[in-house]
């Protein structure tokens, strides 16, 4: 009788233990009371290192066991902690609301400038004079800003065909062909233009999202992100809005650089 007893407590109680450690495919959905995006959520499981991100309409899915701590983390949201008890576990979906994070300065520095803040008015105040342009006389005229034409190698080769029939040699042509000044100024623009998407994917998704999702410091972000751009196709997503797929380049980057 005690064997049985003691055969059934055991049976009854490693139930009870794979009850306990069942996991399971948690759904929900990230709510705010403003309009921010709530597409890129970063959902993390940190009790089983499950991680995922949430899609266009702030769904996610994501493995799960009971009593499991969940991280939710957003670029405009305070990042959220939720401990998986038994109601939230057995909950058919879960909603989760996140809050706007707001910076809030430690000091304010009030200086004696005499600027009111308003860029107009103290523009209008200061002693600058007014820049003349074409309108202002009567006078048509361009009134852009002007940029050297950097031409391909095909243009280059074309203009040299064309030379004896136009009647006259390109000196100035025939130099930047052979010095490499086209080549230099292509190689130029691309870097200024990966330079310029940095920068906007910096400020777009802020030094904390960097901070907090890939422990960087803070005078690192910018080269992080800036061979995410030239191993990834982060340009023409970003561009795009294709943020989801953005964030997923930047981890690829960071596996590929602590591997």
């Amino acid at each position: 009788m005690k064997v049985h007893l003691t055969l059934i407590l055991l049976l009854l109680g490693g139930f009870l233990f794979s009850q306990d450690n069942q996991e399971k495919k948690i759904v929900g959905y990230i709510l705010n009371d403003n309009n921010f995006s709530i597409e890129g959520i970063h959902v993390l499981n940190n009790s089983n290192g499950e991680a995922t991100i949430t899609n266009t309409d702030g769904r996610f899915e994501i493995k799960a066991s009971l009593n499991d701590e969940i991280i939710f983390s957003g670029i405009q949201f305070t990042r959220k902690k939720i401990l998986l008890n038994k109601e939230l576990f057995d909950s058919i979906l879960l909603n989760i609301y996140l809050d706007e994070y707001v910076n809030e300065l430690d000091e304010v520095i009030v200086n004696s400038s005499g600027l009111s803040g308003n860029i107009l008015d103290d523009l209008r105040n200061s002693d600058i004079s007014k820049e003349y342009n074409f309108d202002d006389f009567g006078i048509p005229g361009f009134k852009g800003i002007r940029k050297e034409r950097i031409l391909s190698n095909k243009e280059v080769l074309t203009r040299f065909l064309l030379m004896p029939l136009t009647g006259g040699m390109d000196i100035d042509l025939i130099y930047k062909a052979f010095s490499g000044y086209y080549n230099l100024k292509r190689k130029e623009i691309k870097y200024l233009s990966e330079l310029n998407i940095t920068d906007r994917i910096i400020t777009f998704y802020g030094k904390k999202y960097f901070i907090d999702e890939f422990n960087l410091e803070e005078n690192t972000i910018h080269d992080f992100v800036s061979s995410a751009v030239q191993n990834y196709p982060l340009n023409e997503n970003f561009k795009a809005g294709n943020h989801s797929l953005v964030l997923e380049y930047l981890k690829k980057n960071f596996k590929r650089l602590n591997n």
